[in-house]
């Protein structure tokens, strides 16, 4: 791995440098129409069970220690009706994120080609992150830094080909990709490819200060006999200046081919965002996870709820965001424990995060 690390930054050197070059050579040259962009971000938390283990989310498990999270690089560039995107990553977020993969592809974020046939309509083909709930992989977008349970238990991105055709304030997008999270059907030591494909799917609406969004997936995971449908409903609105609230809503539904056995999962979100100032945004989010049928295993034998409720504010400056939160959550069954193992029905931490974009 620190071979591989050390060959992208060989990499990422020799391409700044050829960009200098260039620059200097020939005003109009490749990267006149090349676009850079990304971040980095670092977190600390606290667990007031000093217990890790009680995160049961993404991105943020380690307890009490200073966590590089992703250094994040994008590269977009266009040529006419054309244009290809390299999103790429480095740290353990990244390895949390492509959790399926291994080798170069654990750097890839998403790496697609768009063609903007029309004005209405955009094809694109590769690797994009999932059009599935509220929040998005990467830190700075997101008004909490911590992870709902939402977002963590999937999907986190999409391999195929998708349309997606926009008329005023509508949007439509309809697509063929790999089983969630594969960049690849193709796995050499299953004996067996992933064969089925999922269809992905969004009907949307955004004017002015309203956005509603339903977006779904539905697919069979061969050669594993499990079969997945997961409708998801996301909405914004904003109600003033300062003032915004949010919502998502998604189900699952898992079945079994061998033995018709069903499962499903749920998660049903709120986010309030005030913008006191330039300077400073509070945030607060509250979750209600139904994981009766423990589809999920968040460590017990039989299914559970969860409550959680997240207090955040975001401080900004320029490019700088510090993000601290307070994080409470309380379950139906003991998946808690304290630091020395004893089951607990609840737990909270505190955690800051330190993020810079460009």
């Amino acid at each position: 791995m620190k071979n591989l690390y050390f060959r992208i930054t060989l990499l990422l050197v020799a391409l700044f440098s050829t960009e200098m070059v260039f620059a200097q050579t020939d005003g109009d040259s490749f990267f006149k129409n090349l676009k850079i962009s990304g971040y980095a971000d670092i977190f600390y938390k606290a667990d007031f069970n000093k217990n890790g283990d009680n995160t049961k989310t993404s991105f943020t498990v380690p307890d009490n220690s200073i966590e590089p999270a992703m250094f994040s690089l994008k590269l977009v560039h266009t040529s006419g009706k054309f244009s290809a995107t390299a999103d790429l990553g480095l740290g353990s977020k990244i390895e949390a994120f492509d959790y399926a993969e291994s080798g170069t592809n654990l750097l890839i974020k998403q790496l697609y080609i768009d063609y903007n046939a029309t004005d209405k309509l955009k094809l694109t083909a590769g690797s994009w992150t999932t059009h599935i709930g509220y929040e998005l992989l990467d830190a700075p977008d997101n008004d909490i830094y911590s992870m709902s349970y939402a977002f963590s238990y999937g999907p986190f991105f999409h391999t195929g080909l998708k349309a997606n055709y926009t008329e005023g304030s509508f949007n439509i997008m309809a697509g063929v990709a790999n089983p969630t999270d594969l960049r690849s059907s193709f796995k050499r030591d299953a004996g067996k490819n992933f064969d089925n494909k999922y269809f992905i799917w969004q009907l949307g609406y955004a004017k002015d200060k309203l956005a509603l969004y339903l977006n779904g997936q539905q697919g069979s995971n061969n050669p594993s006999d499990s079969n997945v449908s997961q409708f998801d409903f996301v909405g914004t609105y904003q109600v003033t200046d300062k003032f915004k609230i949010g919502a998502n809503a998604t189900l699952v539904d898992i079945t079994y081919d061998s033995n018709s056995t069903k499962q499903k999962w749920s998660s049903y979100v709120g986010y309030l965002k005030y913008q006191v100032s330039d300077l400073l945004a509070l945030n607060y989010r509250a979750e209600y996870l139904d994981n009766k049928d423990n589809y999920l295993g968040l460590g017990q034998s039989v299914g559970n709820t969860v409550f959680a409720n997240t207090i955040s504010a975001t401080l900004s400056k320029g490019s700088f965001q510090l993000k601290p939160e307070f994080r409470f959550e309380n379950s139906s069954e003991k998946i808690y424990a304290d630091v020395h193992g004893k089951p607990l029905k609840s737990s909270g931490n505190f955690l800051i995060a330190a993020l810079y974009s460009f």
